[in-house]
């Protein structure tokens, strides 16, 4: 996707975010170090696809020159996302839910103005989810998004 979307010849270059858990933020901590590092466990987030200590070798040259902003999300807010997307007609699990998660965080969490202003968001931005998995753990699922899908 980060390829896809850094070709030189694109008329429109848009902001791309990188959205982790919390406790498994190696990416975060790789791009403030310079380099990647990894990230002492427990890694026990919800977001299983998610929920690695080290960057991907293959991958870190294209992401740490390609994303715009990195963000780390508690799995509270990957709930959120969650029930947010069903009420939406979207099945979403944990890790399919990150991105949304990490707009929410970014808009409405602390610095939220701040944030707004670095990445350009206004009234008239539009914002495009990759929902990368759908609800993996049915019983999971369940239990967060609620007997009535809300």
């Amino acid at each position: 996707m980060v390829q896809h979307y850094r070709q030189a010849d694109r008329d429109a270059q848009p902001t791309l975010l990188s959205v982790e858990p919390l406790h498994a933020a190696c990416m975060l901590e790789s791009m403030a170090a310079g380099g990647i590092v990894s990230v002492p466990g427990p890694h026990d987030s919800i977001m299983a696809g998610l929920n690695c200590g080290r960057p991907s070798m293959i991958a870190w040259p294209i992401v740490s020159t390609g994303i715009d902003a990195f963000v780390a999300i508690s799995d509270e807010r990957a709930r959120e996302a969650m029930r947010a997307l069903a009420r939406a007609g979207v099945v979403a699990g944990e890790t399919g839910a990150a991105g949304l998660a990490g707009i929410i965080e970014l808009l409405t969490g602390a610095d939220c103005a701040e944030h707004r202003a670095q990445l350009h968001v206004t009234a008239s931005t539009r914002i495009l989810l990759f929902v990368t998995e759908g609800a993996t753990d049915p019983q999971a699922y369940r239990e967060i998004i609620g007997p009535a899908g809300r």
